[in-house]
């Protein structure tokens, strides 16, 4: 992170609390990091200090946001937001899943941003029916079965199979995302966020029909579940209904009872790879699915999961290599059409989003060089005195602004504050400069930079508010 901080009196506190929790760090694990006490941190969160210039700018390296991000305001709720839907094993920790909660506003605040510039109807909107049931019991199997063939039926797909659930989604409003999950035992989750449904899967799961059957497990949690309370959904008895009928949910959305049954027309593995290359649906929901839909009977679906477990069938199926990873577009194409237009710079979107460019990229699912800001300024050079009748002309080309800019971020890149490291010690007089130092800002750009004398004064006042003594950085 080389942007350096300018005016800290609008830091938020709420941030400074977002970035460590979103990162799935402790107040002791972030105050250990950056070499504070947890105290401080707890009091930065809580608005009752705000952090030194110093602090912020280490607490913004570590946690990997941007200086501006600390700054941003808070969005206004505008609703109440549905409980986030996980769908992932019991053993995944409640601090990966508060940390990748946050994931869900950062995708709601990009999309408040992308709606300034672009058109309501050149954005999908939120396209779902009335559906007439409550959600706050135990909803039964029969519902379920009628709530999806009622979406099929107001999105006009009643009885085909689904050729891109992810386009489908996004065309009806949906904001979908993939990132990397890594080693945390999660495959998707979701949340009604200020009236707009969110969705983020693994990009890292490697079969697709696995993957939009989350994607369907999820759509099943955000129209079955909105006003279920959050505290229910830590019990085990609650957490584990809601799971078990968004796969029913999920099994009866992508394969519809009036039409599937039709075309099982044999009870073989066999059958159940043809079967999945049209409804791109994994073997094993199908079974299960016949077996909900009374098509299979127990000793029949038995039978069928030891010949997938004998086959090898039970990790990765038949046809997994082959049918295509489904990707988001929306957001992408939403920022290329602002970039190709001219209406905002690469730049000032990662600006105003104010998070860190690869984090952009996984949730836009962005290309790495759309968001690429090509260098601006000239790079200094040393002249020889031969060139010296030239510096005229070069200092007409380049703006003062930049060269003092060039300056300073030149010092900045090569110089830091003892605090950052030089040993100290209050009985010998102070920080211990062992390895060299402490340099004057001014004496440094003198001698780095005499053919822009003029500049130097303007230049170091820009530095010395942060200090007047620095050492070269890597000394210590």
């Amino acid at each position: 992170m080389s942007e350096k901080l300018n005016n800290q009196k609008d830091i938020m506190p709420a941030r400074v609390k977002e970035a460590r929790l979103s990162r799935g760090l402790s107040l002791a694990e972030l105050a250990d990091r950056i070499g504070i006490s947890s105290q401080a941190i707890s009091q930065y969160e809580l608005g009752i200090s705000r952090p030194s210039p110093q602090v912020l700018e280490k607490m913004s390296e570590e946690l990997q946001f941007p200086i501006n991000f600390f700054s941003k305001p808070m969005f206004s709720q505008q609703s109440s937001n549905s409980p986030v839907n996980f769908r992932s094993l019991k053993s995944s920790s409640k601090k990966t899943k508060d940390a990748l909660e946050y994931r869900i506003s950062w995708l709601h605040e990009i999309n408040l941003l992308l709606r300034k510039y672009i058109n309501f109807p050149d954005f999908p909107e939120i396209d779902l029916p009335k559906l007439n049931y409550s959600n706050d019991f135990e909803i039964d199997f029969d519902t379920i079965e009628d709530v999806a063939l009622n979406l099929r039926k107001h999105w006009n797909i009643e009885k085909s199979p689904i050729p891109n659930l992810v386009e489908l989604l996004q065309e009806k409003g949906f904001i979908i995302s993939r990132i990397e999950f890594g080693e945390q035992k999660i495959d998707a989750f979701s949340q009604w966020f200020n009236n707009y449904p969110y969705i983020i899967l693994g990009s890292d799961k490697s079969s697709a029909t696995r993957s939009r059957f989350d994607l369907a497990h999820e759509l099943g949690h955000l129209i079955l579940h909105v006003h279920i309370d959050p505290e229910m959904m830590m019990k085990k008895n609650v957490f584990d209904r809601l799971e078990k009928e968004a796969n029913y949910f999920a099994g009866a959305f992508l394969l519809p009872r009036d039409s599937f049954p039709q075309e099982v027309l044999y009870k073989t593995i066999d059958h159940f790879i043809i079967l999945k290359k049209r409804w791109k649906v994994s073997i094993q929901a199908m079974i299960k699915r016949c077996e909900s839909l009374y098509i299979l009977n127990e000793s029949q679906v038995r039978y069928l999961f030891a010949q997938i477990a004998q086959r090898g069938y039970r990790k990765k199926e038949p046809l997994d290599d082959l049918i295509p990873l489904e990707t988001p577009y929306l957001l992408k194409q939403a920022i290329k059409l602002l970039l190709d237009n001219q209406i905002i710079k690469p730049e000032e979107i990662v600006y105003e989003i104010a998070r860190n460019k690869e984090e952009i990229d996984s949730l836009c699912f962005l290309p790495d060089d759309l968001l690429k800001v090509k260098p601006r300024r000239p790079q200094l050079t040393l002249i020889s005195s031969k060139q010296t009748n030239h510096l005229d002309k070069e200092a007409n080309v380049m703006k003062k602004e930049e060269i003092i800019n060039e300056m300073t971020e030149w010092f900045f890149e090569n110089y830091e504050d003892p605090a950052n490291g030089v040993p100290y010690d209050g009985r010998e007089g102070g920080y211990q400069y062992i390895n060299g130092g402490p340099f004057d800002p001014q004496e440094i750009l003198s001698e780095q930079f005499p053919e822009y004398e003029e500049f130097i004064d303007e230049a170091t006042s820009q530095i010395y508010p942060q200090g007047d003594e620095w050492v070269k950085k890597g000394d210590y």
